[in-house]
């Protein structure tokens, strides 16, 4: 993996999902080690750089800064500023957007590392309308299955990156917090499974979960309820993820 040598943060990971996959409550998990500071969601898919006026754009393109360059200077040092603040060495950001900038933010950092984390389709279909922000099973469906186009093509296009499972984290996150701490390169901690015991800032819709379960502190199985079946491209989705497309999670959060 070459890193940009002039990136203040030559390998920053990304932990990518839909969203409603459980993606707070691993970065939650994530945050309480030790080595590894990984914030709310921060949307640097609409954190942009513009240059305005004749006289400014002529003096950054006579000193050879694209509106691209400019844009990725100012990602770079904000992980920078914060990684500086946290006092580690390891950053994830796990904003579920950034799935859709992933060409971006490989440009931006050559030496950037990805997480994939998969949850049944069905279920994460049922968790957006179940949400209470107003979004109908068609819509979520259809959010679902952008989200599912753009994940594969990480996962095709980036070698080696770890796919994890909700389901597989709820059941035993011991065992998954083993198998990405090997790939973080950094010791693998018991107390990340006790995130409660830490702050990891405003747990508040827009910049991630804001539910019951991810303020309880504590990693929780799955509620029991009736989901949805997955019929059409939501049941090829769920096969091509390695799920049944009548087998549910049963997860209502």
């Amino acid at each position: 993996m070459t890193a940009d040598p002039m990136r203040l943060v030559p390998h920053p990971v990304f932990l990518l999902s839909s969203v409603r996959s459980g993606s707070t409550l691993l970065r939650c998990i994530l945050n309480s080690h030790p080595l590894i500071y990984a914030p709310h969601e921060l949307h640097l898919r609409r954190l942009d750089a513009k240059t305005d006026g004749e006289y400014t754009k002529l003096a950054m393109a006579t000193l050879g800064y694209s509106d691209e360059q400019l844009r990725f200077l100012l990602w770079d040092g904000v992980l920078s500023d914060l990684l500086r603040r946290s006092g580690k060495s390891v950053f994830v950001d796990k904003s579920p957007g950034n799935v859709f900038i992933h060409d971006d933010l490989r440009r931006c950092w050559p030496g950037a590392r990805f997480i994939i984390l998969r949850r049944h389709p069905a279920d994460i279909v049922t968790s957006i309308v179940n949400a209470g922000d107003g979004r109908v099973e068609a819509t979520a469906t259809n959010l679902v299955l952008r989200y599912g186009v753009a994940l594969d093509a990480v996962v095709d296009e980036v070698p080696g990156t770890p796919v994890v499972r909700y389901e597989d984290l709820t059941r035993d996150p011991a065992a998954v917090c083993r198998v990405l701490c090997r790939f973080l390169d950094v010791p693998f901690d018991e107390e990340m499974l006790n995130y409660g015991r830490y702050d990891h800032g405003p747990l508040i819709y827009g910049i991630g979960d804001w539910g019951e379960k991810i303020h309880s502190g504590k990693v929780c199985a799955p509620s029991s309820t009736a989901g949805h079946k997955a019929t059409g491209d939501l049941a090829s989705m769920c096969r091509r993820w390695g799920y049944a497309v009548d087998e549910r999670s049963r997860a209502t959060t």
